[in-house]
């Protein structure tokens, strides 16, 4: 028999108060085809799974949580390496227990979220506009012994490009400012009126627009850059990928991980766009600020239906485009994990929460197991008192009767908030269903660099894994979590 490593690999838990009903899906890292037999004994507040021949005991304590019905586990799944079941919530009827008002819930009025996103760059200062690969100027500077910078005067975030750009009053340059508010250095061209203005919103060279992935500024301002095919900006020096150019108009959108400002002093180290260059912590940011936006049904607590569509254009002659669909199929939902154990050089990187080897007979040997934060103590009782205050009373007076030949594994939950997510993603190949996306009017369209594309179908990929594949693909599509807490 091939020995038991004595590890969950994943475990995930689906909270469902409404329902009163808890989904639970576990993975080991052994086919339980190769397993003699593998019982799952109910508890109010555990869950204890015991795999005959492998002599493992795994404990998953609920209780500090949520409390368990010992007679309602439906919906049984055992296949491959993987446990799916459902166990109701409430403890003796159906209408007992007391639900959540939502105060805790991420958008509540008590937990109201700030989704402006902070910029590093400040108006009124002077910048050197930098690649982020070669620290080349992309500025030429009017004067041959000076330095190439700008000095932006209006840096603003922009709304959501979903909206009409006539909304957009307040990065419009024939807004007047508010009274003692400086006026800004470029604002409208002598002798072009207003009405256009009006209907086509462009930023002017002394203009910084961002958003959660771009930079748009006048195309006067970058100098030292090579367009190709009328749509790829490059970087003149190292020939590295900045953005692209916007069809039949004047400004350039630079993804934010391809450019660097660097304040006018020379010792200064360059700055990014935004306080933080991780492209998948920007990707939570774009796809909650974008649920909050279009769908005001999530302040309600209810599931959104909103559907997200993201887009990488490759440049080059081929022009490359992949699509990322995405379906948010719940928004506010309760998930638990395994806490991690603290691991170390020797250590393993087990997400049981700690081992008890019963196993051993003699004395050193039970001397070993007091040192473990949740062992039996009624077998250690009459040796080591103190150690008593080590549990908490995790253990009842059932664990007596454990057989003591098998190995105990206690593991204890962490709670999140996510969203429970279906998504598929695929180069463009003229599908219908890419073309019916498209043309929906309710799809949400964005388009993402390729650092941020990869780290967010990375994320997907791996956080799917945490069910199995009957219950996770469907028609395509594979269903995940996306944190949001």
């Amino acid at each position: 028999m091939i020995p038991s490593t004595g590890k969950i690999d994943r475990l995930l838990v689906e909270l469902r108060p409404r329902l009163q009903c808890a989904n639970f899906f576990i993975s080991f890292p052994r086919k339980f085809v190769d397993i003699e037999s593998t019982t799952i004994e109910l508890a109010t507040d555990r869950i204890t799974i015991v795999m005959k021949g492998e002599r493992e005991r795994y404990e998953i304590r609920t209780g500090d949580y949520f409390q368990l019905h010992t007679q309602t586990l439906s919906s049984l799944v055992i296949k491959n390496r993987y446990i799916c079941f459902r166990v109701n919530t409430n403890e003796s009827v159906f209408g007992s227990e007391r639900l959540s008002t939502g105060q805790e819930m991420p958008g509540s009025d008590q937990h109201e979220e700030n989704f402006r996103l902070a910029c590093k760059v400040q108006p009124g200062q002077r910048y050197r506009v930098l690649c982020s690969n070669c620290a080349g100027p992309l500025q030429q500077s009017a004067d041959p012994a000076g330095d190439p910078d700008t000095s932006f005067q209006r840096v603003l975030e922009l709304p959501s490009e979903q909206l009409d750009t006539d909304d957009w009053f307040c990065h419009r340059h024939d807004h007047q400012p508010s009274e003692g508010a400086p006026e800004p250095c470029h604002g409208r061209q002598q002798g072009e009126p207003s009405s256009q203005l009006s209907t086509k919103f462009e930023p002017q060279p002394g203009d910084l627009f961002y958003g959660t992935f771009y930079a748009l500024l006048h195309r006067n301002v970058l100098q030292r850059v090579h367009v190709r095919n009328d749509r790829f900006v490059y970087c003149k020096r190292c020939l590295q990928y900045l953005g692209s150019t916007r069809k039949n108009r004047t400004s350039v959108k630079l993804w934010y991980e391809n450019v660097r400002f660097q304040p006018s002093e020379r010792s200064a180290i360059p700055l990014s766009l935004f306080r933080t260059d991780d492209a998948l912590e920007l990707f939570h940011h774009l796809v909650r600020k974008t649920v909050r936006e279009f769908n005001f049904v999530t302040h309600l607590g209810l599931p959104p239906s909103i559907k997200l569509l993201f887009e990488l254009r490759r440049p080059g002659m081929q022009g490359d485009v992949f699509y990322l669909l995405m379906q948010i199929m719940d928004c506010q939902l309760s998930v638990f994990r395994a806490k991690q154990k603290r691991t170390g050089s020797g250590s393993s990187e087990s997400c049981s929460d700690d081992v008890d080897d019963c196993r051993a007979d003699g004395k050193e040997d039970i001397a070993e197991n007091v040192a473990l934060e949740r062992v039996d103590l009624k077998k250690i009782e009459h040796q080591d008192e103190a150690n008593h205050d080590d549990d908490e009373g995790d253990d009842d007076d059932d664990d007596v009767f454990i057989d003591n030949s098998y190995r105990k594994h206690t593991i204890k939950l962490e709670r999140h908030r996510a969203m429970k997510l279906m998504y598929q993603y695929e180069k463009y190949d003229e599908q219908p269903l890419f073309v019916f996306w498209r043309e929906d009017s309710n799809v949400v369209n964005l388009e993402l660099s390729e650092p941020m594309f990869s780290a967010a179908i990375r994320y997907l990929d791996a956080n799917s894994s945490y069910v199995p594949e009957c219950y996770r693909v469907n028609l395509g599509f594979s269903m995940s979590y996306l944190d949001i807490q």
